[in-house]
């Protein structure tokens, strides 16, 4: 019985560990699709001159996995956090509100405030991944170790 207790925790802990490490990825996948999204707004302003309702035919179209699309109006996941949700829907907002060269300059603001956040999150990445994983790998044995 003991046995079983102490392979649950060691379990526990690897599985706390690579959850958070596939949310760590989720976050970054997140921050590139809307990237992305920023840049195909800003190339059919740019070079179609399309109106919104296009614009968002043609996203959902893209099939975004973190950008959703609902009775006109466009959601980020929730993965992403409060603060760039916030900036993505002030982004939203913000389409159609002015002329064209404002609507260009607008995406390019915003698409490089969302392209530096996905520098510092890939930047920071790599070393919260090894360390995530070294944690509870380590936790995990030292359970192991310690009670077996």
């Amino acid at each position: 019985m003991k046995t079983i207790f102490v392979l649950l925790i060691a379990f526990s802990f690897l599985a706390f560990g690579f959850f958070n490490v596939i949310r760590q990825i989720k976050i970054t996948k997140a921050l590139d699709e809307i990237v992305r999204f920023v840049s195909l707004v800003k190339t059919e302003m740019n070079y179609r001159k399309s109106e919104f309702l296009h614009i968002y035919s043609i996203g959902e179209k893209q099939g975004y996995k973190y950008i959703s699309f609902s009775d006109g109006q466009i959601f980020a996941d929730e993965a992403v956090g409060v603060g760039i949700i916030a900036e993505f829907n002030s982004f939203i907002k913000n389409i159609g509100t002015t002329d064209q060269d404002g609507q260009i300059s607008l995406c390019d603001e915003y698409k490089s405030r969302f392209e530096e956040a996905l520098i510092n999150r890939k930047s920071k990445d790599k070393e919260k991944l090894q360390v995530n994983t070294a944690l509870s790998v380590f936790g995990a044995l030292t359970v192991l170790i310690f009670f077996l």
